[in-house]
């Protein structure tokens, strides 16, 4: 993957506590940060968009999440 650096505006305390998570070590950098953000935020994207074409536009109801608790195994945790 290419990278290419580019500037963003960020409010000062956003900047301040994202600085200070990188000097603690929790997380690598903010710019890295932020891309793991944007890679969660697509993959959500992604996830909502099959859940709405296997269920339609009304979403999923109470009989959709005991399929899926059966399915993965939760409905016995």
């Amino acid at each position: 993957m290419t990278m290419r650096k580019t500037a963003i505006s960020l409010p000062e305390d956003q900047l301040r506590r994202l600085k200070a998570a990188e000097a603690a070590g929790r997380i690598p950098s903010v710019s890295g940060h932020i891309q793991e953000l944007l890679r969660r935020d697509e993959e959500t994207a992604e996830v909502t968009e099959t859940l709405r074409r296997l269920f339609g536009d009304e979403g999923t109801g109470p009989e959709h999440r005991k399929w899926a608790e059966r399915t993965l195994g939760l409905d016995a945790a």
